[in-house]
């Protein structure tokens, strides 16, 4: 096969290949010797079917599968060989060739996004942040833990806000529900909690079952049914258990809960473990805040010209369903990310990124042991076992994921080594408020 690149203007390329017979023909034939094999037809025995009438069967099909397995092959090749790295695979321009149309010479074009920049990460200038964890956080942390985890015990009394086990019963019919629980809130509808504050165990209270909430759908969830026929009319309620939350104690029951165990036995030692995984959790929000502004402030001041169409027919070719007005809204977002990549690939070439397998293990054991609250240790003998089955998972898919996760975080940890952070000191408290900032922007 014959290539000629033409490296056009805004990072497009034109990739010609001629393609003779001589470069799929003799895959062909080979191939068709073992269709002939296996072909069965009516009157021949098994594998003597002659060759002029396989090829009539299957020729059209094979051959236009062995001329585009054959071209795909050597594009790569050649790509490979010239060090032309396309930021996608080639897209092919024009009209599908036809089986009729293959004759003893053919030309195919491809169109490659080549982008072509300078890139200089220095003089560039990133926003970041440096949290500071104070007494007063980590208090303000853990009256939000002990109201997120109280100490739940049987009350005498039902009172508000209280959680009421209780036994329902059709006063008319044979419908009955044991175990049944609600809370005396405010979901109820008005009136409903006062009936029941006050009460015990063993007291009945009776009412029109669809006087409860307003919402039917949350006295289904109770009752452990979506059929509306079953609770209408009458019911008696006995209440079977009162349970009320209390503030929890700060003992070591409560600080294996929240820190993990073993980790601290007393309150000192509680606390300062909890101010340290507060700014870990934090730090994690920072990098991804960091990360974010210095992609943007590298992408906005590296200047890359795409070519729009083939912009747009890649965009396409990735998303086959999205319509021309989700098109033209996202056009603008997918140039971005094109323009990251391209330069992702820079960075990665100039710092020399690699990832190596045991990079992707190791961030495969820190989400393992996330998911598992981190009460699991590094010395845990299941750990290695876990970390081979998640990563092999799926066909691999969560290796890749993995691996696109270190890839990601080696190309920004090379990028802020020249770009330069400024830094703002924050609280946890101020660090909260623009994050909710944010987010409330981005919803928008």
């Amino acid at each position: 096969m014959e290539f000629k690149l033409d490296k056009q203007e805004n990072s497009y390329g034109l990739l010609t290949v001629n393609v003779a017979e001589a470069d799929f023909m003799p895959e062909y034939k080979s191939k068709l010797k073992q269709y002939a094999k296996g072909a069965n037809m009516k009157g021949f025995r098994k594998g003597k079917v002659p060759m002029s009438m396989v090829e009539k069967m299957y020729g059209k099909q094979v051959k236009m599968d062995t001329f585009n397995e054959a071209v795909g092959k050597a594009v790569d090749t050649y790509l490979k060989d010239n060090n032309v790295k396309p930021l996608f695979q080639p897209m092919y321009k024009g009209d599908f060739i036809t089986p009729e149309q293959l004759g003893a010479e053919q030309t195919v074009e491809f169109e490659l996004l080549l982008p072509e920049f300078d890139l200089n990460l220095e003089g560039i200038n990133a926003d970041t942040f440096n949290l500071t964890v104070t007494d007063a956080d980590v208090e303000s942390t853990i009256t939000k833990l002990k109201e997120a985890y109280p100490t739940k015990k049987d009350a005498e009394e039902a009172a508000k806000d209280d959680l009421v086990t209780a036994t329902f019963k059709a006063v008319e019919g044979e419908y009955s529900k044991e175990g049944a629980a609600f809370e005396l809130d405010d979901k109820l509808a008005e009136g409903i909690a006062a009936q029941f504050e006050g009460k015990k165990v063993g007291d009945v209270v009776t009412l029109d079952i669809t006087s409860m909430y307003e919402d039917d759908n949350r006295l289904g969830l109770i009752l452990g049914t979506e059929d509306k026929e079953s609770f209408v009319g009458q019911f008696s309620i006995e209440i079977t258990k009162i349970t009320r939350n209390h503030e929890p104690e700060l003992d070591v029951d409560f600080f294996n809960m929240v820190i993990g165990p073993d980790k601290a036995s007393n309150e000192e030692e509680f606390r300062a473990e909890l101010k340290k995984t507060i700014a870990e959790v934090n730090q994690q929000a920072i990098d991804n805040l960091t990360n974010e502004n210095v992609r943007n402030a590298i992408v906005e001041a590296t200047t890359i010209a795409l070519p729009a169409e083939l912009l747009k027919k890649v965009y396409k070719q990735n998303n086959p369903k999205a319509t021309e007005e989700e098109i033209d809204e996202n056009l603008a977002k997918f140039e971005e990310a094109v323009k990251w990549r391209a330069i992702s690939d820079k960075v990665a070439e100039a710092s020399e990124v690699k990832v190596e397998k045991e990079d992707v293990e190791a961030a495969a054991l820190v989400q393992i042991k996330a998911q598992f609250g981190n009460f699991m240790g590094d010395e845990d003998e299941r750990m290695g076992e876990f970390v081979q089955n998640y990563l092999s998972a799926e066909n691999g898919k969560y290796f890749e994921q993995t691996y696109e996760q270190v890839y990601n975080e080696k190309i920004f940890a090379a990028a802020k080594e020249k770009v330069a952070l400024t830094s703002e000191e924050v609280d946890l408290a101020k660090f909260e408020e623009f994050l909710t900032a944010k987010n409330e922007q981005a919803a928008k």
